[in-house]
């Protein structure tokens, strides 16, 4: 993330604002070079013909993306259907992993006071979160009146009778917001990224396998057709280095919304030059399987997958390698640990998971609403919100990702699924995707002082160590940042190599 300032609001507000002015400047040249008005420009005599650029930049526009944002805005069926105890033990679940209701009610509620939120529009909230259903109307009357009971109860005081002016977030049934990036964003911007990424990962040793179809998203890759092999799922492609080390685990990692694994290519060269000098020999490596999820990748690319089939494809990459056999330690940032959550639940690959890593775990707190309303509902205010909106919260495949795809009851992680294995969590205090110092709080809180192992402090934050898990807390850091800074990376690539270590 930028830094937050008043220079860096102006320069983030600046920077949006030209890329932005990019396709309606070039249609209006568009339309003066068919009328024969447009304006030529020349350079020592030679003439820049812009024609190309504009028309293709309009082109761009109403052929890739609005028809894009009109499929991409489809409402699609979501969700389990839970029978009557099913559905009750979900309610229960979740306030039971309520801390503060008051919070929980005004966020999925878009910040509204608590003296706005009514119990008709809670009813509608409910309908939707543990029905998904569009209306009130469609469920028991009797079963809502209990639900809105127990809410009163928990938050300590009655709500308002009726209908109020602030309606429910409901991602899986809200208009997406989605906003247009220009042909050269894509094309110099995600494609450079993109690039450099190929090289800092190939300098690190690992090896791609793309998907068999090359166009199957844009910007395109040229670089895959140097690949040899490819990967065995039909839409997941991932960075490969293969495991050797007999007394030490793999890694497998799934990274969050961003440009791809570009923000991670530090974290696997720290992770493997702390690997590869424990090695015994060229025959004793640490593996590392880094999945690649394309539509939250700031691509123009298939939707993100559903639940099922995204465990599938995964699981057929883990049996192309082997890892199927084996255990290994599970990793995941942000987005990537809604990925991790699944695999957690998952019959055939939960066994072969050992220690999970999770770093920035909106998993444990979406349904707390903090993630929904900050890339729904939030309006910008700080450079590193204005960054998050327009690149990430109104990117085509991450704001489908975060709101068709938004099923909470199969993206959160309870905290009784938190037993049998150790967990590592990783989290900042000045993150603006979700309440930090709260989730920390939430995580820690059945954890008696007697049940602390250590509680080991460092400048700016702390690491506390139960038997169970280790908490990793980064008092000045903002959201992903504990992959940007050497020292802040460094300690989080001690915690996933120790549970490499066994």
């Amino acid at each position: 993330m930028v830094p937050d300032g008043a220079i860096w609001i102006i320069l983030m507000r600046v920077g949006v604002l030209l890329f932005r002015s990019i396709t309606p400047l070039c249609m209006i040249h568009c339309i003066l070079y068919v009328a024969g008005l447009a304006p030529t420009f020349s350079v020592r005599g030679i003439t820049i013909h812009f024609e190309l650029i504009t028309f293709l930049e309009t082109l761009f526009y109403l052929l890739v993306y609005l028809p894009r944002r009109h499929v991409l805005q489809r409402l699609e069926p979501t969700g389990t259907n839970f029978s009557d105890k099913e559905r009750r033990d979900l309610f229960d679940t979740c306030w039971n992993s309520v801390p503060d209701m008051e919070h929980f009610l005004r966020t999925w509620f878009r910040g509204a006071e608590i003296d706005d939120v009514r119990r008709g529009d809670l009813k509608e909230w409910l309908a939707w979160g543990f029905w998904n259903e569009s209306s009130a109307s469609k469920v028991s009357d009797e079963v809502l009146d209990e639900f809105v009971a127990v809410t009163e109860r928990k938050l300590g005081r009655a709500l308002n009778e009726g209908r109020g002016l602030h309606r429910p977030i409901r991602p899986t049934m809200d208009p997406i917001n989605i906003q247009h990036r220009p042909l050269t964003y894509y094309v110099l911007g995600v494609g450079g990224m993109d690039t450099l990424m190929f090289f800092n990962m190939w300098r690190c040793g690992l090896q791609h396998y793309p998907v068999s179809r090359y166009f199957r998203s844009f910007p395109y890759r040229p670089l895959t057709t140097l690949c040899t092999q490819y990967s065995p799922a039909l839409d997941i492609s991932y960075w490969y280095r293969p495991h050797t080390s007999k007394d030490r685990l793999p890694l497998l990692f799934i990274h969050g919304i961003g440009v791809g694994l570009g923000s991670y290519t530090e974290f696997f060269a720290d992770l493997i030059e702390a690997s590869d000098k424990d090695n015994l020999g060229t025959n004793d490596q640490v593996g590392i399987l880094a999945i690649e999820i394309m539509p939250i990748s700031f691509r123009i690319t298939s939707q993100t997958l559903q639940r099922e089939e995204m465990v599938r494809q995964i699981r057929q990459i883990l049996h192309h390698h082997g890892w199927d056999k084996q255990q290994f330690v599970l990793a995941g940032h942000s987005y990537g640990t809604i990925i991790a959550t699944y695999l957690l639940r998952d019959p055939e690959i939960s066994p072969m998971i050992g220690p999970v890593v999770l770093a920035d775990p909106i998993a444990v707190w979406v349904h707390m609403g903090d993630v929904a309303y900050s890339f729904t509902a939030k309006v910008p205010k700080t450079a590193s919100e204005i960054q998050l909106h327009y690149f990430a919260c109104t990117d085509m495949g991450a704001a489908h990702a975060v709101t068709r795809r938004f099923v909470w009851t199969e993206n959160v992680l309870w905290k009784r699924e938190l037993k049998g294995r150790r967990f590592g969590f990783v989290l900042g205090g000045r993150d603006i995707i979700m309440d930090g110092r709260r989730c920390r709080d939430y995580i820690l809180e059945d954890f008696s002082e007697s049940e602390i192992r250590s509680h080991d402090l460092f400048k700016g934050g702390d690491l506390v160590r139960t038997d169970e898990m280790d908490v990793l807390w980064f008092q000045n850091l903002n959201h992903a940042e504990a992959f940007v800074f050497r020292d802040e990376r460094q300690r989080l690539v001690d915690m996933v190599y120790r549970y490499c270590r066994r």
